[in-house]
């Protein structure tokens, strides 16, 4: 999955709109963070099932089968029942793709409600409990605020990191170090 592309670093408008709605009704109730956890936890499941994230976008599936599958996923993940019941909806109004997006924009306004940025971190490898700390409290000494780091892993980096907040990516992996060679010595 590309950090530049990736559904979880820009979501489209319609994910937004819908991560809007979630979160007033998750205000309302006072479980933002049980219904982001649940939502990043069902995001998390769909993206490293790519059968299943190929069958929730596809046209070729009802809306009825996505939402049956996805009651069962999210019975079994124990989202809380007010994301049990938007998850529903949205596979109706045929918008199971967009989950991801979803999950994401809402981890941004939770972020943003809780007075911290959302910064996205891809490792060649999973991070210690120490290291992830370690990184968290430098990029939020580096921002000057408080900072929700998400994490994931993506062996082809080879090595290093890559970070994205916001629209900005700054990438330190070795992958980009042997393409920036690569194409060097392809112009010399």
């Amino acid at each position: 999955m590309d950090l530049s592309a990736s559904s979880t670093s820009s979501p489209g408008e319609a994910a937004h709109r819908y991560a809007a709605a979630l979160f007033d009704m998750a205000l309302d109730t006072g479980d933002v963070d049980g219904v982001e956890a649940g939502l990043s936890a069902l995001a998390k499941t769909v993206a490293e099932n790519d059968d299943l994230h190929e069958a929730l976008r596809s046209p070729l599936y009802k809306s009825e089968d996505k939402q049956a599958v996805l009651a069962e996923l999210t019975s079994k993940i124990a989202l809380p029942d007010l994301a049990q019941r938007f998850i529903g909806v949205v596979a109706m109004n045929g918008r199971a793709g967009d989950i991801a997006g979803m999950a994401a924009a809402f981890a941004e306004r939770a972020a943003r409600h809780r007075g911290a940025t959302r910064v996205a971190a891809r490792t060649a490898k999973d991070l210690t409990a120490a290291q992830a700390e370690t990184l968290t409290s430098i990029v939020s000494k580096a921002l000057g605020r408080d900072v929700d780091v998400e994490f994931e892993v993506d062996p082809a980096l080879i090595g290093g990191l890559q970070l994205r907040v916001g629209s900005r990516l700054v990438d330190a992996s070795l992958r980009a170090k042997l393409d920036g060679l690569t194409n060097a010595m392809k112009g010399a």
